[in-house]
Formats: C-alpha cells, sequence, structure tokens
C-alpha cells in the first residue's frame, strides 16, 4: 500500500468521488434531492492523499482551504473491503499534519448520522461533535430536506 499527495484534478480521484457519491445517496435520504455531490468544484481542492493498493486506488482524504482560519477534511472514502484496516486513520492523520504545516488550529468535517460507521471512526480519531450554529460556513439547503436532520457536524483541534 502506498499513499500519494495530489490535488482535486486527479482523475483517479474523480474515480473515488463517483464512488462515494453513489454510496451517500444509496445510504442519505434526501442527499439526492438536495443536488449534493462529491463532483463539484472537484478542481478547487489543492491537496488530496489517494490510498493505492497496487496500480488500484482504494481511499482519499481531501483538504478544502475555506480562508486562513477554516480547513475542513473533505471526500474521505475507503472501498467497501479496505474498511475496518485503519486506512481512514492513516488518510485523516496525513490531512491533520498537513494543516498544521499550514498554520491552521482547527478541521472540521460534515458527515451523515445515515453512515455511523463514519461518525464512529471521526470519534475514534479525536473529532467532537458540534452544533451546525458553531460552524463558521453553514450548509443553505431548504429546511424541508431530510438532509438537515442527518448532518453531523465535527471539529478537532490540531494543537
Amino acid at each position: 500500500m502506498r499513499i500519494v499527495h495530489t490535488n482535486g484534478q486527479d482523475k483517479d480521484f474523480y474515480g473515488l468521488c463517483e464512488r462515494l457519491d453513489k454510496s451517500l445517496n444509496e445510504n442519505t435520504p434526501g442527499r439526492k434531492e438536495a443536488g449534493m455531490n462529491s463532483l463539484s468544484k472537484l478542481e478547487q481542492i489543492k491537496d488530496v492523499f489517494l490510498l493505492y493498493k497496487g496500480k488500484d486506488v482504494i481511499g482519499s482524504a481531501g483538504m478544502w482551504q475555506h480562508d486562513d482560519e477554516w480547513c475542513e477534511l473533505i471526500r474521505v472514502f475507503i472501498a467497501d473491503e479496505y474498511r475496518g484496516r485503519g486506512w481512514v486513520g492513516k488518510l485523516t492523520k496525513k490531512i491533520e499534519n498537513l494543516a498544521k504545516t499550514k498554520g491552521y488550529s482547527k478541521l472540521f468535517l460534515r458527515t451523515y448520522s445515515s453512515t455511523p460507521y463514519a461518525v464512529r471512526a471521526y470519534d475514534k480519531l479525536g473529532y467532537k461533535k458540534v452544533q451546525a450554529s458553531e460552524m463558521k460556513y453553514q450548509d443553505t439547503f431548504p429546511k424541508e430536506l431530510a438532509i438537515n436532520e442527518l448532518r453531523v457536524f465535527m471539529e478537532k483541534n490540531l494543537k
């Protein structure tokens, strides 16, 4: 296994984001109706770590730099057959170290209660749930969408 540092323009990253989208749409009611997809603005993502087994890409984690203060862990995905082996932790640690190097003191993420395995994994990695109102960058979906009730916001202090 090897981890490669790239960016959002990487074709392997794009392919994983398509798989992530499919998985989230199957598990998260209202997500598709909200017009959410993992393929928007990928080219703007400056930092991505991809996990390879041989020539096959099996995992990813990206960092979205909102501004000089806010940094988000995004597009975390591990192929089903490789889950539960600590790869999310290894990719997330790469993002955390990069965020620290770039001067960020906190890293936040958004996930869904409909993916409890993700919430558990981030909890084990030291991320704590926060209220949506504490987030500087708010989701702007219509209030009637089920997706709003499923959102889970988490953050971790990096210092």
